[in-house]
Formats: structure tokens, C-alpha cells, sequence
């Protein structure tokens, strides 16, 4: 057995060593039936045998590249944020927030992610071992944007030097997740310039 396949699932190591490495077609076909049946029955209605059927692979492929369903259902979360981290430099803070709050918006409202979160979060609120690893692979990777867009910031003197960069984590992307899961209101396509709008003031050095 590897070190990887050593190490437990929520190890933050084993998924940034993954992220690295460019899918295979048989990755990519694996994480879109999971996509799939996320989808269709959320992580209690997943199936490493559901995910090798409607993926056309044999179980023993997708165990050597994630041991469980739990696993399996992280992939796809990270797939999600991975594309929406790394914001360019676009020598504006305001811009590259907008930038990196809509392209979370744009994923959840416009894919089948956003049906995907529907369907797994209750699972993340019953599963403590799921939920930690959520946290430690998923919001970890998007909170670390968000630092480093606030470190940006403060070195251009547009925010204060005391900004927190988890609250404005939280601040930004709480009004996206509450209309996903909650209040039903649409992820429209101004939605991240206005929730920017809203918490910028309170970072901003008002120079």
C-alpha cells in the first residue's frame, strides 16, 4: 500500500498531492457519475457500485484512487472550488473579490454543483467525520483564497491592516449559500457585486 492510500481521508496532503495531478478519462468519467448521483440521491444515495456502473469502470478502479464514497463525494467538492480559486491580479481588490465570489455563484447557479451542496449538505450536519473533512479539503482551500485576496488588498493600501480575512470569508459567501439552501432567491448574475458592495466597507481603509 502507498503512503498515500495510508494516510486517512481527510488528510488536507492526500488532496492538494490529487488536485496536482491532471484526471484521467476514466477520473473525470468517475467524478461526473458521482456529480450525477449526488444529484440524484445525495452521499446517502451513493454507491462506490452505482458510481462504477453509470461511470462504465470497474470497482477496483475507483478504489484505487478513493476508498469510500465519502471520498468520492469530496472529489467533486474540490473539483468545484478548485475552480473558482486563484483569482488573477487584476490591480483592483473590489474587482478580484467580485471576480472570485461570482465565480463560486456562477458554479452553484448554473451547473449541477449547486444541486449537489443541496443534496449533501444534511449529510455534513449528521456526519462529523464527513463535515471535518469538508471543512479541512473544501473550505480550507477557499478560505485561503480569500486570505491571500485580503493580503493583496492590505499591501495596495485599499484594506485596513487588521482585516480578517475569515470573517470576510464568511461575510462574503454566507448571503450565496443562504439563497442556495435557505431562502430559495436566485443566484443571479449581479449577486457578487452587490454582496461585495455590502462587505467591502467594512475592510476598506476609506482613503
Amino acid at each position: 500500500m502507498s503512503a498515500e492510500r495510508q494516510r486517512p481521508f481527510n488528510d488536507p496532503a492526500v488532496v492538494r498531492a490529487r488536485s496536482r495531478r491532471q484526471r484521467t478519462p476514466k477520473e473525470i468519467a468517475i467524478l461526473n457519475a458521482t456529480r450525477e448521483l449526488l444529484v440524484d440521491g445525495g452521499v446517502r444515495g451513493l454507491t462506490v457500485e452505482g458510481v462504477a456502473v453509470r461511470a462504465g469502470v470497474a470497482k477496483t478502479t475507483i478504489y484505487r484512487r478513493w476508498r469510500s464514497k465519502d471520498e468520492l463525494a469530496l472529489a467533486v467538492l474540490i473539483d468545484m472550488v478548485e475552480q473558482v480559486v486563484a483569482t488573477p491580479e487584476l490591480d483592483d481588490t473590489r474587482a478580484e473579490l467580485i471576480a472570485f465570489v461570482d465565480g463560486a455563484v456562477m458554479i452553484l447557479g448554473t451547473t449541477l454543483m449547486g444541486r449537489v451542496m443541496q443534496g449533501i449538505v444534511s449529510e455534513l450536519a449528521a456526519n462529523p467525520g464527513l463535515a471535518a473533512a469538508f471543512r479541512e479539503r473544501v473550505v480550507s482551500l477557499r478560505v485561503a483564497e480569500v486570505r491571500r485576496l485580503v493580503e493583496r488588498g492590505i499591501a495596495r493600501g485599499d484594506l485596513r491592516p487588521d482585516a480578517d480575512y475569515e470573517l470576510a470569508h464568511e461575510l462574503l459567501f454566507g448571503p450565496v449559500y443562504y439563497r442556495l439552501l435557505l431562502s430559495g432567491e436566485p443566484l443571479d448574475e449581479d449577486l457578487a457585486e452587490r454582496v461585495v458592495d455590502a462587505v467591502l466597507p467594512a475592510f476598506a481603509t476609506g482613503d
